[in-house]
């Protein structure tokens, strides 16, 4: 009998551990060691192998660096290089495309010159080779990407800011781009001073949300700074928020009722700073507002994303009274309706003073859990010199040990196996399509949801049954696009896949798809979020000289 016991409890022990959400903490070394080397993450994506991909910049800023890893936070590939491009070069910011490709933007440096160039650059999922770079801007001007997106044609929008070395002062910058990155248009926005963009996101209306920095405009001398555009760049509104010292913008995320949530950081005092998180209305209302301090002396926010649940996660790093020594990477979860605070995590590779750790972007992984990236600085005597590249898996909780792992939410596929019962087809569509779906046993409250690549809900259909399931879905009202196709019981997102929509053979190159529905982790769902009056800033036509 007692071994009949250690079977079945081994058994479900085993079974357990297929469904665990998998959690790690891991540092990435240069492949250089100097008293100069800088290596750091500046994002890091959750992708639809169930894997992650992070970007950043190596040795000095003198090559960007690219790693893709599998679910269990191991080394696929990894890419540091200096593209052919001269020197000075990094990524800031990385999607994976329809394909399954990753397309990350940044910036190539000059070294002659001492300008720089916006870059796009195309990296094969399988090997990491470059398929494609682009050089994006002027020669006599100098520019940076900090922030792309897809739009409905497969191109990408991507946002950061112009640098005029004899004006001395910055605009922010928008680039509409095709499908192989070759720029559309450009425009660039702002006043007489520096004035850049850290973040974008796509509007319901198909219009643009710039979100950085000013110091152009605002009560003090840095306020964070949002400009609505329309889907061709034409400056529709732009608004400040901040008090009378400085007040930084870093991110922005769209959420699932149309509203935005930004993030960034607040000075209180000359020597003291705090994270901010504003939630918005889409005409940049502040509904609520939250500024974090506690007993430290430094907190600021970097990344911001919405569970699926419609909670807000923002990501960052605190420091305390002494400045120079340590710092941590810091999760917070937020109510989407008042703001409030749900829990808070801190997080350290070394677990030791004079080290530190800075988060710079995050997302939400298709187990339910969460992906942090950053850097880690070893300043202990003895330690080696420069700084590592960082990425922390934790469960949806925040736990990055599995003794913490306590969730029961899942927003994605447990075992690759159900893969097999789960088929959307035609994809491409013209309009209508056939969910197949085997379910074991009935359950309430199930649906599947068609959100825009915005991340509005454009469909919902509920249906019951079990066993094999065949529902047939009318999709004749959605527009040429890639949708993202979202299957729920109960309360667990059992499969995600890419929809796309064609009623037009002008898009070609969309019917060399698999016709398999694609599986994918990478879920833009836009949530809720932030209290205070902004000011607003009569709107301002662009200059002919800063169009193109």
């Amino acid at each position: 009998m007692a071994k009949i016991f250690l079977y079945i409890s081994l058994f479900f022990l085993f079974q357990a551990s297929l469904f665990a959400q998998h959690v790690f903490n891991r540092t990435f070394q240069s492949i250089i060691t100097s008293s100069t080397n800088f290596a750091k993450s500046t994002t890091v994506i959750s992708v639809r192998d169930s894997g992650y991909f992070t970007v950043g910049l190596n040795y000095n800023q003198a090559q960007v660096s690219a790693i893709k890893l599998n679910k269990f936070g191991d080394t696929s590939w990894t890419y540091t290089a200096d593209l052919g491009l001269n020197s000075g070069e990094f990524l800031s910011t990385v999607l994976e495309d329809i394909n399954g490709n990753f397309i990350a933007a940044g910036v190539a440096g000059d070294p002659v010159l001492h300008q720089s160039h916006a870059i796009l650059v195309k990296f094969s999922k399988d090997t990491g080779d470059t398929l494609w770079v682009q050089k994006i801007g002027l020669p006599n001007l100098s520019e940076r990407f900090y922030s792309v997106k897809q739009t409905y044609d497969l191109g990408y929008i991507v946002a950061g800011f112009r640098y005029n070395v004899d004006a001395s002062s910055s605009d922010l910058y928008l680039v509409k781009t095709d499908s192989m990155g070759i720029p559309e248009w450009e425009r660039t926005y702002g006043g007489a001073s520096f004035d850049f963009a850290n973040a974008i996101e796509i509007a319901d209306d198909g219009g643009f949300m710039l979100f950085g920095t000013t110091y152009s405009y605002g009560e003090g001398p840095y306020n964070m700074y949002l400009i609505k555009t329309d889907s061709l760049g034409n400056q529709l509104w732009q608004k400040t928020y901040g008090g009378m010292l400085e007040d930084y913008g870093t991110s922005i995320c769209k959420l699932n009722d149309g509203n935005f949530v930004l993030a960034g950081s607040r000075n209180i005092s000359a020597d003291t700073i705090a994270s901010t998180l504003l939630k918005i209305d889409s005409q940049g209302a502040v509904i609520w507002e939250k500024y974090i301090l506690g007993n430290i002396k430094a907190q600021e926010f970097f990344g911001v994303k919405q569970f699926p649940t419609g909670d807000i996660l923002a990501c960052g790093f605190m420091q305390g009274n002494d400045l120079s020594t340590t710092a941590s990477g810091i999760l917070y979860r937020f109510n989407e309706t008042d703001g409030s605070i749900i829990w808070q995590k801190q997080y350290d590779y070394f677990h030791e003073d004079s080290t530190q750790h800075y988060f710079y972007g995050m997302d939400v992984c298709l187990d339910g859990g969460l992906v942090m990236a950053g850097m880690v600085r070893d300043l202990r005597p003895g330690a080696s010199p420069g700084n590592s590249m960082w990425v922390v898996k934790t469960d949806c909780l925040g736990n990055d040990s599995i003794w913490d792992n306590a969730c029961d939410f899942t927003i994605g596929l447990k075992e690759i196996e159900k893969d097999a019962l789960f088929n959307l087809y035609p994809n491409p569509s013209t309009g209508a399509v056939t969910l197949d779906y085997f379910i074991p046993q009935n359950t309430q409250n199930q649906s599947v949801s068609f959100y825009d690549a915005t991340g509005k809900l454009v469909q919902k259909v509920d249906f019951s049954g079990e066993g094999q399931i065949q529902l047939n879905v009318d999709c004749s009202g959605f527009s040429n696009g890639v949708y993202q196709c979202v299957l729920v019981s109960g309360k667990e997102v059992m499969h995600q896949c890419k929809l796309v929509i064609v009623k037009s053979q002008a898009l070609s190159q969309i019917l060399s798809l698999p016709k398999q529905s694609v599986l994918t982790t990478h879920m833009e769902f836009p949530g809720l979020a932030p209290g205070r009056k902004s000011r607003t800033i009569p709107a301002i036509t662009t200059p002919p000289s800063k169009q193109t």
